[in-house]
């Protein structure tokens, strides 16, 4: 098992830092957009944003949903 690493607070505040302003790459429609993406891969080769697979899953439910009530709602 690794080791512990205690850090000062200076230095958490320092790395805290940083990851913020990674973090805030973009302006207010890239604050919105970054839960809807993959929070593993979040960019593919070209450059492109990748989308979360939850919201893949739960877009594929709501077809498959829409088109059931859409088949049975004629069907009588």
């Amino acid at each position: 098992m690794a080791e512990l690493e205690y850090i000062s607070l200076e230095e958490a505040h320092a790395r805290l830092l940083v990851a913020y302003s990674r973090a805030g790459d973009g302006g207010f429609l890239e604050t919105l957009r970054r839960p809807f993406t993959n929070p593993i891969a979040q960019r593919d080769d070209m450059g492109r944003r990748k989308a979360h697979p939850l919201l893949i899953v739960a877009v594929i439910l709501l077809v498959l949903a829409g088109a059931a009530m859409t088949f049975f709602s004629f069907q009588g």
